[in-house]
């Protein structure tokens, strides 16, 4: 069959005419979408403070072309929040339109919430120590004696507040698993609260002395604490026996009267009692076992 590519030329024309004009039709037609989960950036931080309580994103409204709005990939939209002049304290910032960046042709319609929360504290530094973790045990028969970290202190930088009640210095941990003598390394220190940071990074040397080790049995007389105002006290057994464990160069140093083994008797009034058997412990040993673990005591 004869292929004619110039007859009905002009219904041709017309219809490829009707084509564009329903695609300029349907692309230009304005939209209205909601993108979720647009980023807050905070700029203008005063220099003496920090956010310690912030929204990270919002919901925008939006409106535009259809093509461009459907077409809007994640970053394309943010919101800016100037805190130049804000001072110390915990507010509600208004959130507009106008501070929404977006790209050329879109249009902003709404910021959902209005407002969000935020506060911001005063900052400042700490010494804090440095607490080494250490993992594992050492080999059968030995025992650790001293753990040790050099520096023993670091400055933490961050909010106030927080430095009082949570600044504490860790390091990587250090396995001492097997081990039969002393360990030493370089590890890296970090402050465990993720609103503090260390006022320049920084690394210790930490050394954990490992010793042959064992455990020495004794008999310790029994003292009383915080009895009370005109009362007194009666026990059932005088004395306790206490397994110490540790290296074996200083369990053979101890003196069993320099160990205090008490009852403590705070806020028991008359009556019988059972209260648990303590033993003050200096950091050179550890406490394996004691018999009795609590001790029958009248008080009058």
């Amino acid at each position: 069959m004869a292929w004619y590519p110039f007859r009905n030329l002009g219904l041709k024309f017309l219809a490829l005419g009707l084509g564009v004009l329903l695609w300029f039709t349907v692309s230009g037609q304005q939209v209205e979408r909601k993108v979720p989960g647009v980023q807050v950036h905070y700029r203008n931080l005063p220099a003496a403070l920090q956010i310690t309580d912030q929204v990270e994103s919002v919901d925008v409204h939006v409106r535009g072309v259809e093509n461009q709005i459907t077409a809007l990939l994640p970053g394309e939209v943010v919101l800016e929040v100037d805190l130049q002049g804000e001072v110390e304290g915990s507010r509600r910032l208004p959130l507009r339109t106008n501070q929404v960046k977006a790209p050329l042709g879109v249009e902003v319609t709404q910021v959902d919430p209005g407002s969000i929360p935020i506060t911001l504290e005063r900052m400042g530094t700490s010494e804090v120590v440095v607490q080494p973790q250490i993992e594992g045990e050492p080999a059968p028969g030995f025992v650790v004696t001293e753990i040790t970290s050099d520096p023993p202190r670091v400055t933490a930088v961050g909010p106030e507040r927080r430095l009082i009640t949570s600044a504490r210095a860790v390091t990587d941990r250090l396995s001492v698993a097997g081990a039969n003598k002393t360990v030493s390394a370089v590890v890296n220190i970090g402050i465990e609260d993720a609103q503090l940071r260390l006022l320049k990074p920084q690394t210790a040397r930490v050394t954990v002395r490992i010793e042959p080790g064992g455990t020495r049995t004794m008999t310790v007389r029994l003292t009383l604490r915080n009895l009370g105002p005109g009362l007194s006290a009666r026990l059932e057994s005088e004395t306790a026996t206490i397994t110490l464990r540790g290296a074996n160069r200083v369990l053979a140093g101890i003196d069993p009267s320099s160990v205090t083994v008490y009852v403590d008797l705070a806020g028991l009034a008359a009556g019988v009692h059972a209260p648990p058997v303590n033993v003050e412990l200096d950091g050179r040993f550890a406490l394996a076992a004691i018999k009795p673990s609590t001790v029958t005591v009248r008080i009058n």
